[in-house]
């Protein structure tokens, strides 16, 4: 191949002055546009590095006060796809606001639907739950059954104690006493509306919550542990207490069976206490509980509270935490059971079982009812005497 054709400037065109590109005054004019030509195009070059534009118009909308105080963050700057993706978003109409629930509540919340119950309200107590289950109530469930299965324990060398430790006293029934004084009034429309003494009204609540001082055995609240034993479907969701199962492997199609038999009950919980919740206008916060969702100072559980629970103040609510409320609601349940005044001794042993199905339950609400009746110059007397006579009776009533 030759070499490459090299290009050629155009002849010069003659004219009646001479050739233009000799001529000096038309070189001089020719080198003047040429300057301003080169300057243009610097001046162009420097505008495209500085980023800046002399003629498109600012769109965007002023920065509020508000957002002037939001602390600076360092973003990505966006790309096509993004900032296209935001323009057509802008386009859309306004969504409702997130409700804030954490995504594994979800199923509970459809549960709830489908059975009825849901609205902002709804919605509004499932965002007060934590981001995440709480395994501990669930986990402990399944560990009480498990063991009680696959690693039973040698029968006991000694029997059940007649009388829960440290409560059947002077002092307890002096505590008791007082507190009937404070609450007279709903003390004595109980005994007068269901038949149950005071006597026995007291000792129940001290045996379930020393008179209200103790609400609850877990930080949680109970709308918390019930919802999370309600999630609770399978072994991977109490991955924690799994090590606490020797050789739960082996009985994995037990533990999904038990575990959802357990979540459908901690459901059924749920959803009473949802509708308590709603019904007497009672927060999440108000509502400490026991290790599987017991409330107030007679420790109903929730499925208990539409059926059993009594206005006792009379301001048209049910709050298990107001004392006389839980001092009618306890009272109805014993009388919804059976109670009535002039019962037998065996007939109230046998009603209290029914609230707490022990019988170290029922024994020391009996016996710390009778030091509850009688006079302070009486118990130290007396107190002895019906120690020996319990220890001569152990295991009946």
């Amino acid at each position: 191949m030759g070499a490459p054709h090299s290009r050629q400037l155009p002849l010069p065109v003659a004219g009646p002055h001479g050739s233009f590109w000799t001529t000096p005054r038309r070189t001089a004019r020719l080198l003047v546009v040429l300057l301003g030509c080169a300057l243009l195009l610097a001046a162009c070059g420097s505008a495209r590095e500085t980023g800046t534009t002399l003629s498109a118009p600012d769109t965007r909308a002023p920065v509020t006060p508000e957002e002037r105080t939001l602390p600076e963050t360092a973003t990505p700057a966006p790309d096509a796809t993004a900032t296209a993706g935001a323009e057509s978003a802008a386009a859309l109409p306004p969504q409702a606001p997130a409700t804030g629930m954490a995504p594994c509540w979800r199923p509970l919340a459809a549960r709830l639907k489908a059975d009825g119950i849901s609205g902002p309200q709804v919605d509004a107590l499932l965002a007060t739950l934590a981001p995440t289950p709480s395994q501990s109530p669930m986990g402990r469930k399944i560990r009480e059954l498990y063991r009680r299965r696959f690693l039973p324990r040698p029968p006991a060398a000694t029997p059940a104690p007649l009388y829960y430790k440290g409560v059947v006293t002077a002092a307890n029934a002096g505590l008791c006493r007082d507190f009937i004084a404070a609450h007279r009034a709903a003390f004595a429309a109980a005994e007068e509306r269901y038949g149950v003494p005071p006597a026995i009204a007291a000792s129940l609540l001290f045996v379930e919550t020393r008179l209200g001082k103790v609400l609850g055995d877990v930080p949680e609240n109970a709308f918390y542990t019930l919802a999370s034993m309600a999630v609770s479907t399978a072994p991977a969701d109490i991955s924690d207490w799994l090590p606490r199962l020797p050789g739960y492997r082996k009985h994995l199609p037990w533990l999904t069976e038990t575990m959802q038999k357990r979540a459908d009950w901690a459901y059924r919980e749920t959803r009473a206490l949802v509708e308590h919740m709603l019904r007497d206008h009672i927060p999440p916060e108000a509502l400490p509980g026991s290790i599987y969702g017991a409330v107030g100072l007679c420790q109903f559980m929730p499925s208990n509270i539409a059926t059993y629970g009594a206005d006792g103040d009379g301001d048209g609510r049910v709050d298990l935490f107001s004392a006389p409320d839980a001092i009618a609601s306890l009272a109805h349940y014993l009388a919804r059971h059976g109670w009535r005044a002039g019962l037998s001794r065996e007939r109230q042993h046998a009603l209290l079982m029914t609230y707490n199905h022990s019988r170290t339950y029922a024994n020391t609400i009996l016996a710390l009812s009778d030091l509850v009746s009688q006079t302070p110059a009486a118990l130290n007397q007396d107190i002895s005497v019906a120690s020996r006579a319990a220890t001569m009776h152990r295991g009946r009533p």
